[in-house]
């Protein structure tokens, strides 16, 4: 009945103007057709974006990495180009378990996992889940690992949340942010200032009513579940990174996911917010490369 007001972003008008777009494709599962991006060669990393974002996100790590390594990123179901399952599809299980189809449809199980904020934690419980399967070292960025309310807070006010039952709430959300101050003042609470050129992208985001609703969607449905509990079973390599000044998900979270992880290690990216990978993509590039090559590669054996 209200489909009318969300119309799907349209890839036509955006892709000369979205990172990486030739590298573009769409791939079908079960509850969503999915938008992703791959090219490089090398093992394979999964890129997984945080909440309200979208592939955009790695445009600034993306050509260091591909340098090495064979990238997979994809727009989370709701996010920017891929489309939005039904309400039931939307929880953090399915979101796991369309992901998984994901990649079995297109024969891949990634090497290393990057994942950002709520990324991280779709990473996280993909890796656990899939116990019979190598276990990927994981580079997670930020990571929304323990319940906490910045989450809910990371480019939208708690009271989105709050409406997220109102069919037409991200239509009239999506209102409310084509004014340019708005935007700026949401990326702002973040803790990172980033560039001209990145706030076009989540200006487009943030005015796309299907966009919005997907990111509604995803917040209304998020349970953690068992993960915060179950961090202790990542016994593959595991960086964790956050920046010094991220409002969203303060540096405690991740040293309390330190302790629980053995085989881990803490990166602080100083005077950077919960953007970090977007204010200094060349440094966090570096970072990583040089955590990968120093790490140890994981056991062939499943987990």
């Amino acid at each position: 009945m209200f489909d009318s007001f969300y119309p799907p972003m349209d890839w036509d008008s955006f892709k000369h103007q979205w990172p990486n777009s030739q590298h573009s494709q769409w791939i079908q599962t079960q509850d969503v057709r999915w938008h992703i991006q791959m090219f490089g060669q090398g093992p394979t990393i999964l890129l997984l974006h945080g909440l309200g974002a979208s592939t955009h996100t790695w445009r600034g790590i993306a050509p260091y990495l591909s340098q090495h390594y064979r990238l997979l990123a994809v727009d989370t179901p709701g996010h920017a180009f891929s489309s939005t399952p039904h309400k039931e599809a939307a929880t953090f299980d399915r979101m796991v378990q369309s992901l998984n189809q994901l990649l079995k449809s297109i024969h891949i199980w990634p090497d290393i996992v990057i994942a950002h904020s709520a990324g991280a934690a779709i990473a996280a419980q993909l890796i656990l889940s899939q116990y019979k399967m190598p276990m990927p070292r994981l580079i997670a960025l930020s990571p929304a690992w323990l319940p906490l309310t910045g989450l809910t807070q990371f480019l939208f006010p708690v009271s989105a949340k709050l409406i997220s039952f109102n069919p037409l709430s991200a239509w009239l959300f999506a209102k409310h942010l084509s004014k340019e101050m708005v935007i700026e003042q949401i990326l702002k609470s973040t803790g990172s200032k980033i560039s001209a050129d990145d706030l076009f992208f989540y200006r487009t985001l943030m005015q796309s009513p299907a966009h919005l609703r997907g990111v509604l969607q995803m917040m209304s449905a998020w349970n953690l579940g068992q993960l915060p509990d179950q961090l202790h079973l990542l016994t593959g390599p595991v960086l964790i990174a956050s920046g010094e000044c991220d409002k969203t998900i303060p540096i405690a979270q991740a040293r309390i996911a330190r302790h629980q992880i053995i085989n881990s290690q803490l990166e602080i990216f100083n005077q950077l917010g919960h953007l970090a990978h977007e204010e200094q993509p060349q440094m966090c590039a570096e970072k990583i490369i040089h955590w990968l090559n120093a790490s140890t590669t994981p056991s062939q054996k499943g987990h």
